[in-house]
């Protein structure tokens, strides 16, 4: 994600002194798209398969969740909610609640439900395995949207760049509250009855926030009422640094909390 946010800063940077033409933007754009997934593989997936026990169902995870979003998900946001032709005009709230019940909900339970027909509870060795998976259905569920905006706009790379930090980003923190909830469920010896719940409701709300709140800064101004601008997108990329900063420093508190907790437990059994 660092990466990520570095190429958007410096497209942007670079695009303030030099002058791309039209005709390529979208063929930058539809590589800004599949940079995420380009970069994983580098950082991520090349170190996993050299590891003796490598996370085999990576991969499998990011193309059943692309194939989801692209045959499921994104067909209902656009033609049974419709959330473009009437949720940007709402007040504050409203847009908080209607992302959250439609974009947000509809986002975490496919993402939520690709990682329970993919991963079976054997391919959870750890908790942190949970976040490796939890981020590569972001992975997939992100590239789906970005592509889908790529095709259908022609902004300039420079916004592109940001959009694609922007809603990965998104993804990414959503996708690590639910992580939680499925790492607690298969690891936690007395799980709360409603954890999974509330944590793809939390990761929803997350989304539900996100998206508003981006959109007013991105207007370059500090109402979250306006409709979302192509103009000045250095507001909402500093707001989803936040988000993503924020997010993964809480889930990796809460992390390492229900790890040192198992490791007491052990340690009481052995005493014992």
């Amino acid at each position: 994600m660092g990466l990520l946010s570095g190429i958007g800063v410096i497209l942007f940077v670079l695009t303030r002194f030099i002058q791309i033409p039209v005709q390529f933007y979208q063929p930058i754009n539809l590589g800004l798209v599949a940079a995420p997934v380009l970069i994983w593989f580098v950082v991520v997936w090349w170190r996993e398969r050299l590891v003796p026990q490598p996370r085999r169902r990576l991969i499998p995870v990011i193309f059943v969740t692309v194939l989801a979003a692209n045959a499921i998900a994104i067909p209902i946001l656009d033609q049974v909610f419709q959330v473009q032709d009437w949720l940007s005009l709402e007040s504050a709230i409203n847009r908080i609640i209607g992302y959250t019940f439609t974009v947000g909900m509809v986002q975490e339970l496919t993402k939520y439900l690709v990682l329970r027909l993919i991963i079976e509870p054997q391919h959870l060795r750890i908790r942190l395995d949970a976040a490796a998976y939890g981020f590569a259905a972001a992975l997939g569920y992100a590239t789906i949207v970005n592509l889908d905006f790529a095709i259908n706009t022609n902004a300039a790379p420079s916004i592109m760049a940001f959009r694609v930090f922007d809603i990965t980003s998104m993804n990414v923190a959503a996708s690590l509250i639910v992580a939680y909830g499925l790492a607690e469920v298969r690891f936690n010896r007395q799980p709360q009855p409603l954890l999974l719940s509330a944590t793809v409701a939390l990761g929803a709300l997350v989304t539900g926030v996100s998206i508003p709140i981006r959109a007013g800064l991105t207007n370059a101004g500090i109402s979250v009422l306006a409709t979302a601008s192509l103009t000045s997108p250095l507001g909402g990329f500093l707001f989803s640094i936040v988000i993503l900063v924020g997010v993964s420093v809480a889930t990796a508190f809460l992390f390492n909390a229900a790890e040192r907790e198992d490791r007491e437990k052990v340690a009481e059994d052995k005493w014992d």
